[in-house]
């Protein structure tokens, strides 16, 4: 079994710090959709929400990082083109977590009510994704440390995507057949869809992961 390079490794540990913050987004975005009906909450809404886009920003330095450091390192590595699109999925998936956070704050900003179910429903996806994205977190240890480890850490991500998947066909017809303006409609089912792209985007990037696992086995 091998192990993984020193410029891989640098690349892991980018990643992870992308991914930590990935994490602390969508656990703010958790916090705010479990209070959004509490009219009290406003203002720590909207500070969890001003900090979401703070850890956004912070991503944005790391993904320079990643990328200097890539093409720095580029005629070293057996995979370049898996490091670009690892690096390139992972800021997809916390661009649209950003893009969730925009559209709660105008939510909250026009005070418009969610029927709880619908609200469960998308806490239920956030909780599925919370896992996914942590155990993508340890499928990217692991490859340094324990490589035949990483390809259950693939299955279990596989399993949260299927999860994810049947939590939101349930959300997006509660949301048709719920008693709400055709704007909170929109932008619920808006939240719903990003939440769903984006645990298909980290599934995807699960295959791109296996082909780096291949000379590690």
């Amino acid at each position: 079994m091998s192990s993984v390079s020193v410029a891989d490794a640098k690349l892991i540990s980018i990643l992870r710090r992308e991914l930590v913050l990935a994490q602390d987004i969508l656990s703010d975005i958790r916090r705010v959709i479990r209070s959004l009906n509490d009219a009290s909450q406003k203002e720590d809404q909207k500070k969890l929400l001003e900090h979401a886009q703070a850890a956004k920003n912070q991503t944005k330095d790391l993904q320079t990082e990643y990328l200097t450091y890539l093409s720095k390192i580029s005629r070293m590595l057996e995979h370049k083109e898996e490091w670009v699109r690892i690096g390139s999925r992972i800021m997809e998936v916390i661009d649209r977590l950003s893009g969730i956070t925009y559209r709660l704050s105008f939510l909250i900003e026009r005070n418009w009510v969610v029927p709880a179910h619908i609200q469960a429903d998308l806490l239920d996806m956030c909780q599925e994704f919370e896992r996914m994205i942590s155990t993508m977190d340890d499928l990217l240890g692991r490859l340094q440390s324990n490589p035949p480890q990483a390809l259950e850490d693939i299955k279990k991500i596989s399993e949260y995507e299927n999860k994810i998947d049947s939590i939101y066909r349930t959300t997006i017809f509660n949301i048709l057949d719920s008693n709400i303006s055709s704007s909170t409609s929109l932008l619920l089912l808006s939240v719903a869809e990003m939440l769903e792209d984006s645990s298909d985007t980290i599934y995807e990037l699960t295959s791109n992961v296996y082909i780096l696992l291949f000379d590690l086995l």
